[in-house]
């Protein structure tokens, strides 16, 4: 028997609010992410976004999966096996307690390495590769459209000329400076990146953590599930003194 997805468990504990509160939850959030991302949807494919790709495996990926002659870490093989079961990246980051940052590092690793086809999309694979720290923002901005080669260029050389200077700036003040982007084009793209380093766990409510170890986020989650039964124990008990205190049969 299959067993059921992560992402899965997750949307039906969302779909099995009552409708009301559904509807609620729906207006509420289109406003909010309208807000924040009104500025990005021209990077982001808002139907189709990177959380989407699935990894597509070449038979090179299938045979180091068998063989694992490259002695490469657990966490790459176990990428490549969610590869094979064909699923995103979304499920692959939430069912292996990764942050997406972790996931589209090991993703561009497996593609360097052709174990990983590029994906279709431009436009997600640029966004997985800055992620991954494998670009940075101006190259970014060039690949997206959102800025030329020679703006770039221009801007390295101002960025160059003023930290000779002694202003240690960022590239990115450097293209606002220019007029080439604005203060929110940039905000967002930054913020993008930072959440992308959160670590979504599913447990005892739902968290948001930031951590730097694949162990302790395992132990946080089994810590979490433990501490569920537990409750549910205490409650079972509670529940049987109450109905004898209160001579309720059944």
């Amino acid at each position: 028997m299959e067993q059921q997805k992560n992402s899965e468990l997750f949307l039906n504990n969302v779909y099995a609010l009552p409708l009301w509160v559904r509807q609620v939850v729906y207006i509420k959030t289109e406003q909010k992410l309208s807000e924040e991302l009104d500025d990005f949807l021209d990077l982001l494919n808002p139907k189709e976004p990177l959380q989407f790709v699935v990894p597509k495996i070449t038979f090179k990926g299938k045979k180091e999966l068998e063989e694992r002659s490259n002695n490469l870490s657990d966490q790459f093989y176990i990428f490549l096996e969610n590869c094979m079961e064909k699923f995103d990246i979304f499920e692959i980051t939430l069912r292996n307690f990764w942050t997406l940052s972790e996931t589209s590092a090991i993703f561009v690793r497996a593609v360097e390495k052709e174990f990983i086809e590029i994906p279709d999309s431009e436009r997600n694979y640029v966004i997985i590769q800055f992620l991954a720290n494998k670009i940075r923002t101006g190259e970014l901005l060039k690949r997206l459209g959102k800025i030329d080669v020679i703006q770039l260029e221009n801007a390295i050389r101002e960025q160059k000329r003023k930290v000779e200077a002694g202003n240690n700036i960022r590239i990115a003040d450097v293209m606002i400076e220019l007029g080439y982007i604005t203060e929110r084009d940039i905000k967002i793209i930054l913020l993008f990146k930072e959440e992308s380093k959160k670590r979504f766990i599913m447990g005892l409510g739902l968290a948001s953590l930031k951590m730097e170890k694949q162990e302790t986020v395992a132990q946080v989650y089994q810590n979490m599930q433990r501490e569920l039964k537990r409750l549910e124990h205490e409650n079972r008990i509670l529940k049987s003194r109450l109905r004898k205190l209160l001579n309720i049969k059944g």
